[in-house]
């Protein structure tokens, strides 16, 4: 019989934040690290992969701290309960414009490439009350869920790569690191926010049945899909090259559905290899409504969980019909990246790691 105490493993806490942070970001990921470094844009993904795990250690460091509390209260314990609250708003307010963009890019790229005929705010509502539903049932149900879809998502998804791979041109790659340093740089630092979803570590401690192992997890998840980040980037790069990437809108899923599986017994091939890069894009929704209701009846501290799922999810509904095209979301989603994405990724876990220190927590 399944337990219902809304607690998780560790193991579903590395499955989750594997999940969170795989899907929209590596759809443009190459393409973004091909503007910086050109066909060493897979460099800059290594560079944000270690940026990526620092953030991850500092964020667990702060919520050990305080394992048992709610970010709402611990932060109060920290900078005090005014200061709280803004800190709260600003990431609820991160989350749901996040989740606003993300939410169109899905349902943009569904019309453009499957859906053709149907409107794009249509599939976004489907989105939404699969995502909400599954955020009413909380976080014991949320990592249920993702031990089964990280098996459905990935293992279809290692096999559409290994044979894009077996057919890649890996001088592509070449001339190695002639790219400009400070570009490299730069790039490392925006693929650092597309690991959008380590910040959920904040707010993941009071769920966990054993937190002792949990830093030491966290990173290695971040780890885990920051190799397969590099590997995507090495090899989109290598099969349509770095000029070709940059004239393209979504590289990796034009590459995905320019694979011809053995034995061609299905008629759309495209809306089976599309069909598992959805299940990760219904996770990051679910992933993101829950938080931000999470967040939101932690600071109001009344209501019931499903009343903040329904105007959040309204919320991002409307936000997220605002862009009049693709040019101007991915805008939008790259200054929610350079700030908000800064902010709560890095910025704030940093300094409230310091202050915690000093008042000697």
């Amino acid at each position: 019989m399944f337990s219902s105490n809304n607690k998780i493993s560790v193991r579903q806490l590395q499955i989750l934040l594997i999940l969170d942070i795989f899907g929209m970001g590596i759809t443009f990921l190459p393409k973004k690290m091909t503007e910086f470094g050109g066909q060493n844009g897979w460099i800059c993904v290594i560079l944000g992969v270690v940026f990526a795990c620092i953030c991850a250690w500092i964020s667990a460091s702060l919520a050990e701290k305080f394992p048992e509390d709610d970010f709402v209260t611990y932060v109060g314990k920290i900078v005090s309960k005014p200061f709280a609250v803004i800190i709260t708003i600003g990431f609820i307010l991160k989350i749901i414009f996040s989740l606003s963009m993300e939410l169109r890019i899905f349902s943009e790229i569904l019309k453009q490439t499957i859906l053709f005929n149907t409107p794009s705010y249509v599939i976004s509502i489907c989105m939404l009350l699969v995502g909400a539903y599954g955020a009413v049932k909380g976080y014991e149900t949320r990592g249920r869920i993702a031990e089964i879809l990280i098996f459905v998502i990935f293992i279809p998804l290692f096999i559409i790569f290994a044979f894009v791979a077996s057919g890649s041109d890996y001088t592509n790659l070449m001339p190695f690191f002639e790219a400009d340093k400070k570009e490299i740089f730069l790039g490392g630092i925006f693929s650092l926010f597309t690991f959008s979803g380590i910040e959920f570590i904040l707010l993941a401690y009071p769920y966990l049945k054993n937190k002792k192992t949990a830093k030491k997890e966290s990173v290695k998840a971040v780890v885990f899909i920051g190799v397969i980040m590099v590997l995507i980037t090495v090899i989109t790069i290598s099969k349509l090259g770095p000029f070709d990437i940059k004239n393209q809108v979504w590289p990796v899923l034009e590459l995905m559905n320019t694979v011809e599986l053995p034995g061609a017994f299905l008629e759309r091939q495209d809306a089976v290899v599309m069909s598992f890069w959805i299940m990760s894009v219904f996770i990051i929704i679910n992933a993101g409504v829950y938080f931000s209701s999470l967040l939101s009846k932690d600071m109001i501290k009344k209501g019931k969980n499903i009343w903040y799922v329904a105007v959040i999810s309204a919320v991002v509904f409307f936000i997220s019909l605002i862009p009049t095209d693709i040019s101007e979301i991915i805008k939008i989603t790259d200054k929610i990246y350079m700030s908000f994405g800064a902010v709560y990724i890095f910025v704030i876990p940093f300094l409230l790691l310091i202050i915690a220190k000093i008042r000697k927590y």
